[in-house]
Parts: structure tokens; C-alpha cells; sequence
């Protein structure tokens, strides 16, 4: 499923990028460029990032 669908970011992208990141949405979101056109995927990304937190 699309994250973002403007930069075609998925779901596995994103849960991949954060584990490298060690959590970072900003350095997610530096590597991945989601968030940074429209804007409407940033909640989506905030609820995914919060339920991979919680996980730990």
C-alpha cells in the first residue's frame, strides 16, 4: 500500500527507512521525500510511525 503516492512511497519503504533511521521521521523523510509536495500522505505517516513505535 501507498504512503505516499505522490513520491510512489510504501508502506515497506517507509517501515524500512525507519528502522535504518533508528526511528528518525526526519531522515525518513529527507531519504524517502514523502511530505514534501502535497502534504496529504504527512497523517498517514504519523499514524504508521506512532503503531511501528509502539511495536517496540
Amino acid at each position: 500500500m501507498y504512503v505516499c503516492v505522490c513520491k510512489k512511497v510504501t508502506e515497506t519503504d517507509l517501515k524500512n527507512s525507519l528502522n535504518k533511521s533508528d526511528g528518525n521521521l526526519h531522515a525518513c523523510q529527507k531519504s524517502l521525500g514523502f511530505s514534501t509536495k502535497c502534504g496529504r500522505c504527512k497523517p498517514s505517516v504519523e499514524t504508521l510511525l506512532k503503531r511501528i513505535q509502539t511495536r517496540k
